[in-house]
């Protein structure tokens, strides 16, 4: 029997194309609508999920519902992944898998009391040619959709595969703890669960890479999670069969944790961006520790955080 996961994934996926202006982009507009109505989601805006925008000759459809916490008068917790591919694959990974775990994130979540809003969001056009525009659906969103300021945004993307790495097939790369302080806070408190590790450290090692790119551009305290790239990336072998569900769910197990931490977190405004130098040591030495030590590689400062990453993603290819 296919889990939830696997079943959103495989329904999403396909069609072998979730492209703007294709049946099967239609089709994932419609499912999704289904599954947001079936999570008890309300509408974010009037009595619909569809946030559409036109731009030139071309029609866009953000998809947002609600579930609302107990005291609404306080910031909502913004979720996001996108839900569009990059030309004619079934993008199983890239990215109906993030949306997958964010519906499993909302099961999890119908028996837990948060006192905020949550606001999930799938935007149109992440990808090209819209990426980093203005015209991305996310940025659109925030600029032009979005009713009231945001507490913080979580944003997934390719978060389906095992890093293509022997011995570390299950790590999860965290980007974006520099936006406020007390995200390192919760990134050092909040435990993986068995099986799933996690590095976290700078945006700008890596830079905008998905849809966190217009919270870090409006100062907006955010997380972003990924596992990089691998070999499937925007082709037409990015197929169900390709994922780790079990791996997606550890995700799931994970987020829902950094989201009760997130609710329970006041998040004062800061004035300056914040060095997490401390958290990301951490991290990596709890995660890669024997690897490290293996390898006879010291990591004690920023340098050495900043050479060993950059190094270590072009080495991987991640």
């Amino acid at each position: 029997m296919l889990s939830q996961l696997q079943v959103d994934v495989e329904k999403l996926a396909a069609p072998g194309s979730r492209k703007v202006g294709s049946s099967g982009h239609d089709k994932a507009v419609e499912y999704l609508k289904e599954r947001m109505l079936g999570s008890g989601l309300e509408p974010y805006l009037e009595q619909s999920y569809e946030l559409s925008y036109q731009v030139e000759l071309t029609l866009y459809t953000n998809l947002a519902g609600v579930r609302p916490g107990l005291d609404r008068t306080l910031k909502p917790i913004l979720l996001v992944a996108h839900y569009d591919t990059c030309g004619d694959q079934p993008g199983a990974d890239d990215n109906a898998a993030a949306i997958a775990i964010w519906f499993e994130v909302l099961e999890a979540l119908k028996t837990i009391n948060l006192q905020r809003d949550i606001i999930i969001l799938f935007p149109d056009a992440e990808e090209p040619p819209r990426f980093l525009s203005e015209h991305m659906g996310s940025t659109k969103f925030y600029e032009k959709q979005l009713q009231n300021p945001i507490h913080a945004g979580l944003v997934l993307d390719l978060v389906g595969h095992d890093i293509p790495l022997e011995g570390f097939e299950e790590l999860l790369f965290i980007f974006g703890a520099e936006s406020h302080q007390e995200l390192a806070e919760i990134l050092t408190e909040t435990k993986p669960p068995d099986g799933l590790k996690n590095i976290a450290t700078l945006n700008r090692y890596v830079g905008d890479l998905s849809d966190h790119h217009v919270l870090r551009k409006h100062g907006e305290p955010y997380l972003f999670f990924t596992c990089g790239r691998w070999e499937h990336y925007h082709q037409q072998s990015d197929i169900p069969e390709n994922l780790n569900y079990a791996k997606m769910a550890r995700i799931s197990q994970y987020l829902v944790g950094m989201i009760e931490a997130l609710d329970s977190r006041g998040l004062m405004e800061t004035s300056a961006e914040y060095d997490p130098v401390n958290m990301e040591l951490y991290l990596l030495k709890r995660a890669l520790g024997p690897y490290l030590d293996q390898q006879d590689i010291a990591i004690e400062n920023r340098e050495d955080i900043q050479k060993f990453v950059l190094n270590w993603i072009k080495q991987h290819q991640l």
